[in-house]
């Protein structure tokens, strides 16, 4: 509920709606029914004398409430949201329990922000830290969803960016989810701002004050008549008693109630308190109170000495009038359905402007119009007209069907809506509306409103007659207004004008109520009730309504400024002051305000405040008290003289009192609270130079200070308790900067031996600073660290032989809580921890030293080399590595010397497993193709290939900090994948050249290259290809470069020519043993005749054209690509070869006709058959291919027509053959 501070009626008691919601201890409960203060006082000396301050304290309160003048509420004041409560956690999990369950079985789109909810309910709603917060207070639902908000936009930022939403759309789209989760759990009273937070009127502050004080209704009902508070010239008055005699006091040279730090002080003070006072006085008379206007005009430049003419009054009213519907159309019979209506407004008597609404049907005549109009005159008439369109020319307007005036005043105005008959200009029959005499008429129903100004208090129709003006009993409109803060004028209006007709001027004026003149009462029997104005030879009498009466006097009492309140004669106020009495209020109400210790009342009076403030469990207030709160303790300190550094330095005691007991305090309310006291015992404060400061707040200063220091030193050591989850924001840091000022910080007061006090402080150096808050964070660190540890490693502090000690698993275990919780600390406050440059890696080294300490007592009891601490070295060195305040760092080079030894142990075995894994794999290896068509080598190869990987990335993963150690590594295993490569071809080369279908006598033309020849080609093949990726450039330790890939390459090049040069001369016995068979019809040879005789044929090539086709298939089908084309060369090659030292051996010896055919055939087309496999000119016209073409050339020449008959013989055969 927002107030209205503009007006002094009771809105609702809000207060007392926030405490039924809290649950109070029950002596808090007794104490509020008993009318007690808020929370447990303590009597001192005796209860009843304590509640008897109390009583006092208020009453100088309640004055500062009803006639503020020093200063304003504030209306920019940052808003307060309420507290999470247990009860709206429990609320809270639930709801996100019911969601996390919906979107189990259901397909969410949105999985990162399940995820993200998931986080946010088991990690921190279930948390301890959740409820801890809950239970400390100060901890709003902003708070929760910064929480969450950080979280999600971690994740944000991870996604990918999408064309169709950007991540900040993404963002605001969850946070909105979020809130509509959030808001099913909470009511919107529980996350609106509270009333108590914005402005406050002066009825709600005396409400306010009524619960902190103890102080009852009733009391305060006494107080109030008693006191005058509605009167605001007795409180002006009050005021300037006030400061007369505090003027006074100080003229009176009389001694300071003080003891100050310096002699010439004492003088200084009396200084101040007149600089103090006069301050006062200037405000009072420049700046009158809020509620009052301060009218302006042309003939007036001081009040009393230029009054006012009637003329220069000016009165500005707002009329707004809405009219709505009409009624009775049906009984027009002179205008036409068809026609549409509508309505035209002006006020008489003014050039205002005409308006009107919307043109309207008759069948629905509803209006949603409202009209404007502004006017001076306090009695206006208002003429509402309701027309017709017409298709008259000559009309300049519709036709008029009725009308209706309103005469409205502003201090009897209703806004209820109101159905009106109108003056019907037109014969309205059976239809219309129906009146009580039987007739029928049109009716409208309008609201109309009408606004009274500021400035003027009260106005109606009075009696009134007076001795200079008003002679004659007469009824008059009177308005009372108000044309300075004490200056009040009577005047009285006729209708619709606007210049007063007379006027009467209030000053020196007194009211009282008067006994009826029977006489009067003939002429005004109902206004019969009567009250008068009185000055010296002056006299007005009024009378008015009994109800009315009270209004006006009051009003009169408070603008005439008089010192007695009037009475009736039979009124009680005999039983007013016998309340005062019984209440025991009176001897409180004379109390003058200079005759106590205010500086222990206003003490009193702040603790209770702010007790009330931080412990009413429905606002997050963390130390800041609401507006009207620190409005109604900065007017109490400015009226009754406060000393500034008492302020201050009690408010900052109680802010320190309850963050130790647990309650949240902002850590900006205590930099302000703390640099104020700085500032004024240092002087900063006093433009003049005038300041005091008395020996016991100095040392009471000092005393603070080191209590303060000591609570910022221990929440910067439990940061993490202190601000759960970075929250209230920025805090840390403000704590880290409060510290660093508070320790800086010095004293220094260089005085003579004469004087009263003496004291120097020593300088503290911003590194001494920086020192001590490493030092804070260090010691937190090891009480972190111990809590986390503690369920852990609790056996290796009892050191018990029956107890099973810590094992490797326990420091994984432990490693990933540690890395948790500092990644968590990193989250949410890196920023803060930042103050200092290499903060954070200083309170880091810390936590992770004492874990090595651990981590090096169980590493001990295990085998150098055991593979079960890799998981922990990995996991450590990557947090490490990638955090860049660790890397490298002490603990990072300390965690590679430890695991020094182990790496290498376990790479000796690694190599040797290796090895022996390959050995394995070769004997049980089958060679045969697996299923996989695209995977051509063995799986032995597949096997050793990813070992090697594997030991590839652990050795890469290691990211070892020392350059050298970690070249030495990287060429030790590049090493010894080069053996391991080279090992595995020469035994597959071996296995080859043993395999027994390619051994000699067992290659025929029906001969397929084997799949197992296939397999091993190809295994090798992949093992060139992994080669440069397991083998690559290294730099040993002595800085000569190797480059193992290189080398490896080279033989293994040599190694596969080896295999295809074997191969392929095992695939061209073939071709031997064809040409063995053309040998027999050598011309040198005794049997070449007798084979001559018999007309030999050429068919007997066939097969061989048949085995090289096939082989070339299997070659293009099993061997791996890259490498398919040499093999086909390296064939063609070899195949060439043998032709061509078959033609050497018979360089000397003319071949026979058949010879030359047949070598002519198998040379064309061995030609045409690797040309078809993909074989380029190059590949195939080689050297070799020509010796032998230029020898056929040669031999063709020489029998040039035997070869003729046998090619045309062989073509002929052959078509004959394929056609068969």
């Amino acid at each position: 509920m927002i107030c209205d501070t503009s007006s002094d009626e009771y809105v609702s008691d809000i207060e007392a709606q926030e405490l039924d919601k809290v649950k109070l201890d029950p002596v808090c409960a007794d104490n509020l029914k008993n009318g007690f203060p808020f929370g447990n006082v303590q009597p001192d000396p005796s209860e009843e004398e304590h509640k008897k301050m109390l009583k006092q304290i208020y009453v100088f309160l309640s004055r500062c409430i009803s006639y503020p003048f020093t200063c304003k509420q504030s209306s920019d004041r940052g808003y307060r949201f309420m507290n999470i409560t247990t009860q709206i956690l429990t609320k809270m999990k639930d709801k996100f329990n019911a969601y996390l369950q919906s979107t189990e079985n259901m397909d969410n789109k949105d999985g990162v922000f399940t995820d993200s909810v998931r986080w946010f309910y088991n990690d921190f709603l279930k948390s301890n830290r959740a409820l801890e917060m809950t239970q400390s207070g100060g901890y709003t639902t902003k708070d929760f969803q910064h929480v969450f908000k950080k979280k999600i936009y971690q994740l944000v930022c991870s996604l990918p960016e999408h064309q169709e939403m950007s991540r900040m759309n993404l963002l605001s789209d969850w946070i909105t989810e979020y809130d509509e989760i959030v808001s099913e759990s909470c009511d919107e009273h529980d996350r609106r701002v509270t009333s108590t937070e914005g402005q406050l009127n002066k009825t709600q502050l005396y409400t306010l004050f009524q619960k902190i004080l103890g102080v009852s209704a009733f009391e305060h009902r006494i107080l109030f008549n008693a006191c005058q508070l509605g009167n605001t010239d007795e409180q002006n008055a009050a005021v300037r008693r006030e400061l007369d005699n505090r003027s006074a006091r100080v003229n009176s040279g009389e001694k300071p109630p003080y003891t100050f730090v310096h002699h010439d002080m004492a003088a200084q003070f009396r200084e101040q308190e007149r600089k103090a006072v006069k301050e006062l006085q200037d405000k009072l008379h420049t700046n009158p109170n809020k509620d009052m206007i301060q009218l302006q005009f042309d003939g007036m430049d001081k009040v009393g000495k230029s009054l006012p003419c009637k003329h220069d009054f000016v009165l500005n009213f707002k009329i707004e009038i809405e009219v709505m519907e009409v009624k009775g159309l049906a009984g027009v019979k002179s205008v036409q359905p068809d026609r549409k209506i509508y309505c035209a407004m002006d006020i008489e008597a003014q050039n205002s402007k005409l308006l009107c609404t919307d043109l309207v049907s008759q069948k629905d005549p509803v209006w949603k119009n409202k009209a404007e109009f502004e006017t001076r005159m306090p009695l206006p008439s208002i003429r509402i007209r309701l027309l017709a369109m017409t298709s008259n020319p000559l009309l300049f307007e519709g036709r008029l069907l009725g009308k209706i005036h309103f005469k409205p005043k502003p201090d009897t105005l209703s806004d209820r809506p109101q159905w009106n008959n109108l003056e019907s200009e037109v014969e309205v029959g059976p239809g219309g509306v129906e009146r009580a005499g039987g007739s029928y008429c049109l009716q409208l129903k309008t609201c109309v409103k009408m606004d009274k100004p500021e400035n003027m208090k009260l106005g109606g129709f009075l009696y009134i007659r007076g001795t200079a003006m008003w002679q004659k009993w007469k009824r008059r409109y009177v308005v009372l207004i108000q044309i300075a803060p004490v200056v009040f004028c009577l005047c009285t209006y006729k209708e619709k004008q606007v210049t007063p007709t007379d006027m009467l001027t209030l000053e020196g004026y007194t009211v009282n109520y008067h006994t009826p003149d029977p006489l009067l009462h003939q002429e005004a029997d109902d206004e019969r009730f009567q009250f008068r104005l009185v000055k010296e030879g002056e006299e007005v009498v009024c009378g008015a309504k009994e109800a009315e009466q009270q209004h006006w006097v009051n009003a009169l009492y408070r603008a005439t400024g008089q010192s007695t309140r009037p009475q009736k004669s039979d009124t009680a106020n005999g039983n007013d002051v016998n309340d005062i009495r019984k209440a025991g209020l009176d001897s409180l109400i004379s109390t003058q305000p200079g005759l106590v210790n205010q500086d222990e009342y206003y003490e009193e009076l702040q603790r209770l405040t702010l007790e009330y403030r931080i412990t009413i469990q429905s606002t997050a207030s963390r130390g800041w008290l609401s507006t009207g709160q620190e409005f109604a303790l900065k007017e109490y300190a400015a009226r009754y003289g406060i000393r500034y550094l008492t302020v201050h330095l009690n408010y900052l005691k109680e802010l320190i009192a309850y963050a130790k007991k647990g309650f949240v305090i902002d850590p900006n309310k205590f930099r302000d609270e703390f640099t104020n006291c700085c500032n004024y015992i240092q002087g900063k404060t006093s433009d003049d130079g005038v300041w005091t400061v008395t020996r016991e707040e100095f040392m009471e200063f000092r005393e603070v200070r080191d209590i303060l220091k000591a609570l910022l030193m221990n929440q910067i050591t439990h940061f993490r308790n202190s601000f759960p989850f970075g929250r209230p924001e920025n805090a840390l840091k403000t704590t880290i900067k409060l510290l660093e000022q508070v320790l800086t910080h010095r004293l220094e007061l260089n005085v003579d031996l004469d004087d009263l006090f003496a004291y120097t402080e020593e300088e503290v150096t911003p590194f001494e600073c920086r020192k001590q808050t490493i030092k804070c964070l260090e010691q937190g660190a090891y009480l972190n660290y111990l809590d986390i540890s503690k369920n852990i490693l609790k056996h290796m502090e009892v050191q018990d032989p029956d107890e099973p000690q810590p094992s490797i698993d326990d420091l994984i275990s432990l490693a990933d809580d540690c890395i948790k919780f500092l990644q968590d600390t990193l989250e949410y406050y890196t920023e803060a921890l930042k103050s200092y440059e290499g903060l954070v890696g200083e309170m880091n080294e810390t936590f992770w030293r004492l874990y090595g300490v651990d981590m090096e007592n169980v590493l001990t009891s295990l085998e150098c080399g055991s593979p079960v601490v890799l998981p922990l070295f990995h996991k450590l060195n990557g947090y490490l590595y990638d955090e860049q305040e660790l890397r490298y760092g002490k603990f990072h080079i300390y965690l590679h010397k430890v695991f020094a030894p182990h790496i290498v142990s376990y790479l000796d075995r690694q190599e040797q497993s290796l090895k022996d894994d390959l050995e394995e794999a070769l004997q049980r290896e089958d060679w045969l193709p697996g299923d996989n068509t695209e995977d051509y080598s063995c799986s032995a190869v597949k096997e050793i290939v990813a070992e090697i990987k594997d030991l590839q990335v652990f050795v890469s993963d290691l990211r070892w900090p020392d350059r050298s150690f970690a070249d030495h590594l990287q060429t030790r295993l590049q090493k010894t994948t080069a053996e391991i490569i080279d090992h595995f071809v020469c035994r597959v080369i071996v296995i080859l050249q043993q395999f027994p279908r390619l051994q000699k006598g067992n290659v025929t033309t029906n001969t397929v290259l084997p799949d197992e020849v296939c397999v091993m080609i190809n295994s090798c093949i992949t093992m060139r290809l992994h080669a440069n990726d397991l083998c690559g450039n290294a730099t040993s330790t002595n800085n000569e470069s190797y480059s193992y890939r290189t080398e490896i390459n080279e033989l293994l090049t040599r190694h596969l020519n080896s295999m295809f040069t074997y191969t392929c001369q095992q695939l061209s016995q073939c071709l031997v043993s064809l040409l063995r068979r053309i040998s027999r019809y050598d011309k040198d040879s005794l049997l070449s005749h007798i084979f001559s005789l018999v007309n030999p044929k050429l068919h007997i090539i066939d097969p061989l054209f048949s085995f090289v086709r096939q082989n070339n298939v299997q070659i293009k089908q099993e061997i791996h690509k890259s490498y398919c084309t040499d093999l086909l060369v390296a064939w063609y090659d070899s195949l060439l070869q043998t032709m061509c030292e078959w033609l050497t051996e018979r360089e000397n010896i003319d071949l026979h006709h058949f010879q030359l055919v047949a070598i002519s055939t198998i040379l064309k087309n061995l030609f045409n058959e690797f040309s078809s496999q993909g074989l380029t000119e190059e590949q195939l016209r080689n050297t070799t291919y020509r010796m032998i073409h230029n020898r056929i050339e040669y031999e063709e020449t020489m029998n040039i027509e035997y070869t003729r008959n046998y090619n045309y013989d062989y073509e002929v055969k052959s078509e004959n053959s394929e056609d068969s």
